[in-house]
């Protein structure tokens, strides 16, 4: 007799800023597209019923917590563009002696308040806590920050390792603090307090970005994944970039000495580190899934070729209009090649259809108006 093969299906989602809407276009398109092809509604999917654990850092945290609070796409890609130019009110410039007065006026504090980034937050996850959205919905969530006190990796995780009835440290953080301390990238944002659940002497813990560790979550993810799923379960792991802009500005002799105007005030050290910081760890994870055999299903999507032109817009912290709307054309175009690939066997992506062909669609509630 055949026995159904059991699956556990996991999404990482990797930090960026801004260009966290590529990923949640690129996420929505994807799965509109392949749930038309099987006859399926497309308009509110809950993509995040498509996976039993979902990574994300930084931005990727927002677009993991939604899903995983059953937060249509269209919701969080509305968020996005409603609300770049308020988050990121004082971004890093491009030019002349521009990135030099920029890290001038960053000597007293971050460029931007975190004021509107968590109104947008509590706009879609209210006071929801760790627990309480795990169960509600019973999709299990991993989100990477550091603890800037101790200089420790810290991952928030819902309680979903049942057989061991641990995890239970981070239940009644909110979802709203989970990701202000996921995405408090220095320089950009001030770093996070958070009080201590339940600690009656006040005590708060202080968050800098996950994206100095954990850019790509996909080893957080991986390795939840082999620590509580299933035993006879086949592993099988979707990971998303942010588009990242590899065809920086090529180094000469003249620019390779840089203080603080090459480095434009500094940011520019994060964006190299965690960009290059992905590409290894997705590297790594390729490697472990073939090493690790069958049970393991590995899946990077593919970026599109990014311009010189379009690289100059993507920066972490850019709101302009120009640069939200090559971010969402760039997640078009990752949506023809990566159901191209899925359905030429050219990359083994066929996976993707099986994924996104039965998702349930979202009542519309309180609609684009939360956000």
């Amino acid at each position: 007799m055949h026995t159904k093969e059991i699956t556990f299906r996991v999404l990482s989602l990797d930090g960026g800023g801004i260009r966290g809407l590529y990923s949640a276009v690129l996420l929505h398109e994807l799965a509109k597209r392949i749930a038309k092809t099987h006859g399926q509604p497309t308009d509110r999917l809950d993509v995040g019923r498509g996976f039993d654990l979902i990574a994300g850092t930084s931005t990727g945290a927002l677009l993991a917590a939604a899903l995983a609070a059953g937060v249509p796409l269209e919701d969080v890609i509305t968020l996005y563009k409603g609300n770049a130019s308020s988050i990121f009110r004082d971004p890093t410039p491009l030019g002349g002696l521009r990135p030099l007065l920029w890290a001038a006026r960053r000597l007293g504090g971050a460029a931007n308040p975190p004021d509107a980034l968590r109104a947008a937050l509590v706009g879609i996850f209210e006071n929801e806590t760790v627990k309480g959205v795990y169960d509600r919905r019973g999709i299990a969530l991993c989100v990477p920050t550091v603890n800037a006190e101790t200089h420790r990796s810290w991952v928030y995780k819902t309680p979903h390792d049942l057989k061991e009835n641990r995890l239970q440290r981070d239940n009644d953080y909110r979802l709203v603090d989970v990701c202000l301390s996921s995405a408090a990238a220095p320089l950009v944002f001030p770093m996070h307090e958070v009080p201590k659940p339940g600690d009656a002497a006040g005590h708060v813990n202080w968050f800098v970005d996950g994206g100095l560790w954990a850019n790509n979550p996909v080893l957080v993810a991986l390795v939840e994944a082999l620590s509580f799923a299933p035993e006879d379960a086949q592993i099988e792991l979707l990971s998303i970039s942010t588009c990242p802009p590899f065809q920086a500005p090529s180094v000469t002799q003249a620019s390779s000495n840089r203080g603080l105007l090459g480095w434009k005030g500094g940011i520019g050290m994060l964006e190299v580190a965690i960009d290059a910081q992905s590409c290894a760890y997705d590297y790594i994870a390729k490697t472990l899934a073939e090493k690790l055999g069958k049970r393991i299903k590995y899946i990077r999507l593919t970026d599109p070729k990014v311009s010189s032109s379009d690289a100059g817009h993507l920066r972490l912290d850019n709101p302009s209009p120009e640069c939200l709307k090559t971010l969402i054309r760039l997640g078009n175009d990752a949506v023809d090649l990566n159901i191209s690939e899925a359905t030429t066997g050219e990359r083994p992506k066929a996976l993707l259809m099986e994924i996104f062909k039965d998702l349930p669609t979202m009542p519309t509630t309180k609609g684009a108006d939360h956000v």
